[in-house]
């Protein structure tokens, strides 16, 4: 944002007159100054490099440019035969054809990182289904989105970080209210903006074309959550309408009735301390995950984000009972990602639902190897030695009261050791699945297959105590 306010500024100052807009035409002089319109230029391709969402840029230029020359505000208005322009027509006088030439070089700068930036984003979404709508339903949920965006500057209340899914299917009658609403507000501004309401008509303008890269018009990755809206996507958007709220403010305190300042005064004060008591709260919120996760769920139990990040945080502080219902609820709620599978079947078999876990596994596997784009990932090999520890495990505990190896035993041994090794081929430098298969294979007899593997780890990973004993004990039984 920083990058992006400066740009305008710049890009504002190099077009700019000196002296009154009313001055003569013969003693205007440009105060164009060429290197603020490249600096200007820089920053915006900063602003572009820091965060692509500022491709809106080049029409918020055109729009300021507009505001700023009240040549334009005159476009439209029928002048009386032989009235004089408000404006001369001198070398300096800015128009707009000429200012769509200024800009064409920020249009330029957007339209290849905007490019660059889909190309991307459709590449890390790979074969992912991401529902976006049809074409009526991407027009509605975007001004019901700049509608939900605008009450949030007004009453920046219940906020989240996860905010529930929105609808895809196909729109209702009523549904289009939003819309047809947002279309009338700019009408009506644009019909009265020689009446006092450019200003309105510029901020309300910046603010959306600031959100239309993030309404869900285009398959974006952000919009896999299933929800079109988050707090981040708004900070420049809020900027125009923040700036129109603040001029409001000037106007009213630069009245000359005493009761209006005073007035304007109190509310001022009364807004500035609600919302400085209210975000000293909410930061307490965002202090680490053990508090915004569950404050999200509080508010949206619907968020299998939510569920699956606390599933983590309690599978790494070993309770597992309450990993297994976040990653149980997350697999309700996302059905179709694997590593929610996955992460379920982690939390069974520490809690020894090795079945169940088995079948998370298979599941997880299953949902991996259906997209060509990760049939072969390091996702799918990390899964495959999953389940291969889990089917050695169920193995060992049907093997270990029989004095026999029994049938079933064998079999979930013979699987264990092909998972091992097709996720070796997927992911050959991994040194816990080399010394669990030589572990195995060593475990099996089979001491010519096993001390490849536990040689490879060693390899890896000199001081690894198992690898070691294991490989020792076998060398010692051939001497």
């Amino acid at each position: 944002m920083f990058f992006a306010l400066l740009s305008v500024l710049c890009f504002l100052n190099s077009v700019r007159r000196d002296g009154p807009l009313d001055r003569p035409v013969s003693s205007a002089r440009p105060a164009v100054a060429p290197y603020q319109y490249l600096v200007s230029l820089v920053f915006f391709a900063l602003a572009l490099l820091s965060k692509t969402q500022v491709v809106f840029l080049p029409f918020v230029l055109l729009l300021c440019t507009w505001w700023q020359h009240k040549e334009y505000a005159g476009i439209g208005r029928v002048r009386p035969p032989g009235a004089p322009n408000e404006r001369g027509g001198g070398v300096g006088d800015p128009s707009l054809p000429k200012a769509v030439v200024q800009v064409w070089p920020f249009f330029l700068l957007a339209i290849v990182l905007g490019l660059i930036t889909m190309w991307f984003q459709n590449r890390g979404i790979g074969e992912e289904d991401i529902v976006i709508g049809s074409l009526p339903r991407r027009f509605i949920n975007a001004a019901m989105a700049i509608w939900w965006y605008a009450s949030h500057v007004v009453a920046p209340v219940r906020l989240m970080a996860i905010y529930p899914n929105w609808r895809f299917d196909s729109p209702r009658v009523l549904e289009w209210l939003p819309l047809i609403a947002l279309v009338a507000v700019l009408v009506s501004l644009w019909h009265c903006r020689n009446r006092g309401t450019r200003s309105a008509f510029v901020a309300v303008a910046c603010f959306i074309v600031a959100l239309l890269p993030v309404l869900g018009l285009v398959r974006m990755a952000y919009v896999r959550s299933g929800t079109l809206v988050a707090d981040h996507l708004q900070y420049f958007a809020d900027v125009p309408l923040l700036a129109l709220f603040c001029a409001g403010v000037a106007y009213a305190w630069n009245q000359r009735q005493h009761p209006a300042k005073i007035a304007t005064a109190t509310v001022i004060t009364v807004l500035v301390g609600a919302l400085g008591i209210y975000a000293f709260a909410r930061a307490e919120v965002y202090r680490n995950e053990e508090t915004l996760w569950p404050d999200n769920l509080s508010k949206n139990p619907d968020a299998w984000q939510a569920h699956i990040m606390m599933a983590q945080r309690r599978f790494k502080q070993e309770r597992y009972s309450e990993a297994a219902y976040y990653a149980r609820r997350a697999a309700e709620l996302k059905p179709e990602l694997p590593d929610i599978h996955n992460e379920l079947g982690l939390a069974y078999c520490r809690l020894e639902r090795f079945e169940e876990g088995i079948a998370e596994y298979r599941k997880a596997l299953q949902l991996k190897e259906a997209k060509p784009s990760t049939a072969r990932s390091a996702g799918v090999a990390k899964i495959r030695a999953n389940l291969a520890n889990a089917l050695a495990i169920t193995a060992n505990h049907l093997s270990e009261s029989t004095p026999t190896v029994p049938e079933e035993a064998m079999r979930r041994y013979d699987e264990a050791v092909r998972q091992y090794e097709e996720s070796l081929a997927l992911d050959p430098q991994q040194p816990a699945i080399h010394r669990n298969l030589g572990m195995l294979l060593a475990q099996l007899g089979r001491y010519d297959e096993a001390i490849p593997h536990l040689r490879a780890t060693l390899q890896m990973v000199p001081n690894e105590p198992v690898a070691r004993e294991t490989l020792d004990a076998i060398e010692a039984t051939r001497h």
